[in-house]
């Protein structure tokens, strides 16, 4: 036996008998403000929502295993050990490149504390699924079984800041009727966080159903913009300026994100979780970046001003489809980091961590955009 270990079995032993305290482990430290993390797995998504009283939500677990990219950033990025665990789980939805991660993150002690949410569905549970996500959260987290939040939920984030769940499964806060969904994609939970004058909307990848001013060509349905009409119809968001940062559901896919969508949530800045091994998406698309979102390139029904910035998290796979191609018009930043006091400004940063493609953040470059 060495003698480290000989030292540390002496300090057990007495903490076990009251003799001796093992110290207290630190607890994380908030900022005070409200922080966004786009963290890198590649094709797929996972966000970190850290509320200003230090609430931790990670919604999504990305494609490949969370020990890769999502662990890491939590524990050496920024410093969230795993004994300081998270308090909520969502996964937007039942398709892979959402739930994968999960098991990986929750094994390496990141314990559930509070609630892991998630959409019911009538896709089949599969091995993989169980394996990878629905039987650790059930065995190894606080919060237990994965189980489908009530629309209207609002979980407090501190300094008066809220996430607000909107729409999960076709039902749609304020919507008496809800909408038949058949697409896995269109069950995906739409959550809005407000704090001060500060709004962002993340919501999977819902549909924005078909379009013919943007050529958007989709089996998906317009949940979107039914979330969007009942946003402002609750007094969600105003009518003139829809919210600040959008995100760019189902990775720039055109199955989301159209002029109809766009033209109500007026957003300042849009963020896409998007990586290079995507098989034959070729997402994020040109339809949807470069038609509806920025440039000079937009179709003439789209009425909202077009985006000051569109950060992605990566370069999605270069081609083009009978439907159109990738767009590269984004920056490549790489894990994206916002931070916003919910007053004055929100501030926008990337670290180039990427798997391949370019790396467009330049060194110590901060992006400040302000509130109104």
């Amino acid at each position: 036996m060495t003698a480290a270990r000989f030292v540390f079995r002496l300090l057990a032993a007495a903490a076990l008998a009251g003799a001796l305290a093992l110290p207290a482990l630190a607890e994380f430290t908030p900022s005070g403000k409200l922080e966004i993390h786009y963290i890198n797995v590649g094709q797929g998504g996972s966000t970190l929502i850290i509320g200003p009283n230090g609430t931790r939500i990670l919604y999504d677990f990305g494609a490949v295993s969370g020990a890769q990219d999502i662990v890491p950033y939590l524990n050496d990025t920024l410093d969230l050990a795993p004994q300081q665990g998270l308090h909520y789980t969502f996964v937007s939805h039942r398709d892979k490149d959402h739930y994968f991660g999960y098991s990986e993150v929750v094994k390496a002690g990141y314990d559930v504390r509070v609630a892991n949410y998630a959409p019911d569905s009538t896709k089949v549970v599969s091995s993989m699924m169980r394996k990878n996500w629905l039987d650790p959260a059930k065995k190894l987290t606080t919060a237990g079984a994965v189980k489908e939040p009530p629309v209207g939920l609002r979980i407090a984030l501190g300094d008066g800041a809220e996430l607000i769940v909107v729409a999960v499964n076709g039902r749609i806060l304020g919507n008496r009727k809800p909408i038949k969904v058949k697409n896995e994609n269109d069950r995906s939970i739409s959550l809005l966080v407000k704090y001060g004058k500060f709004r962002y909307v993340l919501d999977g990848d819902l549909g924005a159903g078909k379009e013919t001013c943007t050529a958007h060509d989709t089996t998906q349905l317009g949940v979107q913009t039914h979330v969007a009409r009942a946003l402002i119809a609750e007094g969600l968001i105003e009518p003139s300026r829809g919210v600040d940062v959008l995100h760019v559901a189902h990775h720039g896919s055109e199955s989301s994100t159209s002029a109809a969508y766009y033209n109500l949530m007026k957003p300042e800045v849009g963020l896409i979780s998007v990586g290079l091994n995507q098989g034959s998406f070729l997402h994020p698309r040109e339809d949807v970046v470069d038609k509806v979102l920025i440039g000079n390139q937009r179709a003439g029904c789209v009425t909202a001003p077009p985006l000051q910035a569109l950060f992605q998290t990566e370069d999605g796979l270069k081609g083009c489809s009978s439907t159109g191609c990738t767009s590269f018009t984004g920056l490549s930043i790489g894990d994206i980091k916002l931070v916003t006091d919910g007053q004055r400004d929100y501030a926008v940063s990337g670290n180039n961590r990427v798997h391949g493609g370019k790396r467009e953040a330049p060194q110590d470059k901060t992006w400040r955009f302000s509130l109104h």
